[in-house]
């Protein structure tokens, strides 16, 4: 797979902090190691899942491209969340922010780290509405279902501001 050029789909979510400007680092930081943008979702909030006493988050889907390997895209989500002081004391639990793989690709990926596509990103509205507005097709291609219920559009597309070199 050696020096291939990879289409990703990523889930970003925050509820601690400032939840936007939390996302917007955390892509402005993807984006500084080795991924290109190529489009995102809205920011929708949602409602805690799992968990529930907790703040509501904020929720985006973004579309890059790469040339990292899937364990090194993987590394460098954590390097995201590090950077912005994620914590991982209770599962579910709060976080300023969480970056997730929900596809690399055509690739089906079951390693003890990463399983790609995203194992439970078929149960849940807040990353199948981000996705569906990205392209419903996208969704299609993997049998899975445009859930938006639930969620609440707060900003959209048009209106994310990112750091993107280049522009």
């Amino acid at each position: 797979m050696s020096g291939q050029i990879y289409d990703v789909w990523l889930s970003l979510g925050s509820n601690l902090g400032n939840r936007y400007e939390n996302l917007m680092g955390g892509v402005a930081f993807l984006l500084a190691n080795g991924l290109a943008f190529r489009n995102c979702s809205g920011i929708y909030e949602t409602e805690p899942v799992g968990y529930t006493d907790q703040p509501p988050f904020y929720n985006m889907a973004v579309h890059c491209s790469t040339s990292l390997e899937p364990l090194e895209l993987l590394e460098v989500c954590r390097q995201a969340e590090r950077e912005y002081k994620r914590e991982r004391n209770l599962r579910w639990g709060p976080r300023t922010l969480d970056v997730d793989i929900l596809l690399i690709g055509d690739l089906t990926i079951n390693l003890p780290d990463l399983t790609v596509p995203h194992p439970r990103m078929g149960e849940r509205a807040f990353v199948l509405g981000p996705l569906g507005e990205m392209g419903i097709s996208l969704l299609a291609k993997w049998g899975l279902p445009w859930i938006h219920e639930g969620i609440v559009l707060k900003i959209p597309a048009a209106d994310v501001k990112m750091n993107i070199a280049g522009e």
